[in-house]
């Protein structure tokens, strides 16, 4: 295994990136000041055109389960309350949704996670509405050392005994920025899989993994990687060159993006996204792409926020 970076440099770095509170957060505010329009965007412009162009794919291909695979709700730095995200994927079309709310040591911990997860559970087991609900994963992604990572596990762990065990293994991580060679290990014994988020994507603070440190470092123990993602503005196919899952995502913290670029599998071949991804027959597919000039003008305020 390749040598692990330096975690005292590593958590300097976050430190001085994130020094503030969610509400007093710049991001957070600057995002609050976005909300109204990116609302509006939503339903007066895009969600006609997700919804009709997914519709289309499932005509196409009746057997393809299609979902978002990197998303984010109130419980870490989303704008968007659970109850509003499954809501809004079931209106789309979607079949499943993986809300992926951070865990950042300090800042947020696995408390918020599991909290996430009861309050998905409990909304779709009470579901009311017209459309049928979607299917939903437990999961987070994980500030490692060399970049975030997608853990995501079986829904069998929505349970509450369950959850438990999930909180034992993972709190260690509320304090302390692990490897993704270290972290990815903890995932297996339950089932679980792991993702490497946004690839390549360069930030001040360990972000996106290199895709030359996944080839020299993960390969056998990483299950995929964001081949698509419309929030970043990047398609490549870096699954084929590593030979793991591909998947395709938003990372939405706005509840805009969801279905803008998905993760698909054949339901008939697979029961479940896991199953999929560990036998690699995913495929990332860019669903819509009308608002990618304005999401370049966002992504450049967003990257002047950090600087």
């Amino acid at each position: 295994m390749g040598k692990k970076p330096d975690y005292k440099l590593i958590k300097e770095r976050y430190s001085n990136i994130f020094p503030y509170s969610k509400l007093d957060s710049p991001i957070f505010k600057n995002r609050q000041i976005a909300k109204p329009m990116t609302d509006s965007i939503g339903r007066f412009f895009l969600d006609s055109r997700i919804s009709k162009n997914i519709a289309k794919l499932k005509s196409n291909q009746p057997s393809l389960i299609i979902g978002e695979t990197h998303c984010h709700s109130t419980f870490s730095d989303g704008l968007h309350s659970v109850e509003d995200i499954l809501e809004r994927a079931s209106r789309l079309g979607l079949d499943y949704v993986v809300i992926t709310d951070h865990i950042l040591p300090g800042k947020y911990l696995t408390e918020s996670i599991i909290n996430s997860w009861k309050k998905q559970a409990s909304y779709i087991n009470e579901w009311d509405h017209a459309n049928d609900p979607v299917k939903i994963y437990p999961a987070f992604e994980l500030s490692a050392l060399e970049g975030h990572l997608i853990l995501i596990l079986d829904p069998e762990y929505f349970s509450s005994e369950k959850i438990t065990d999930i909180s034992l293994q993972f709190s260690e991580f509320d304090y302390q920025f692990p490897s993704m060679l270290d972290a990815i290990p903890l995932i297996k014994p339950f089932g679980g899989i792991s993702i490497v988020a946004h690839p390549n994507q360069n930030r001040s603070y360990p972000f996106g993994a290199s895709i030359q440190w996944v080839k020299e470092n993960l390969i056998g123990l990483i299950d995929g990687i964001e081949d698509i993602s419309s929030g970043h503005g990047y398609q490549e196919n870096y699954s084929s060159q590593l030979g793991i899952a591909s998947t395709g995502s938003s990372d939405d913290h706005f509840n805009l993006l969801m279905g803008t670029a998905i993760t698909a599998y054949n339901g008939n071949t697979h029961n479940n996204l896991i199953t999929a991804i560990k036998a690699k027959e995913t495929k990332a597919i860019t669903v819509d792409s009308s608002i990618q000039v304005l999401l370049k003008l966002m992504r450049q305020a967003h990257n002047l926020a950090m600087s």
